[in-house]
């Protein structure tokens, strides 16, 4: 199982949902609204950075899907 942690205290129970699926909705809301991080940030610049000196050193979704194989 994987552990969610908030920079905030939430109080919660599972009377607060009716289902799996709320409280999945109600977790997505709580992130999109927190902050990144500044070492993520720090990551985030460093790939654009890379990006913009070698603009054409990637390869397309497409190309990447292509080289995958299925089981």
């Amino acid at each position: 199982m994987t552990t969610i942690s908030f920079s905030e205290n939430i109080n919660i129970n599972k009377y607060d949902f009716k289902n799996l699926e709320d409280f999945q909705l109600y977790i997505i809301q709580k992130l999109q609204k927190s902050e990144l991080s500044s070492a993520h940030k720090k990551i985030i610049d460093i790939r654009l950075d890379e990006a913009e000196q070698n603009p054409t050193n990637f390869i397309t979704l497409n190309e990447l899907k292509s080289t995958l194989k299925r089981k």
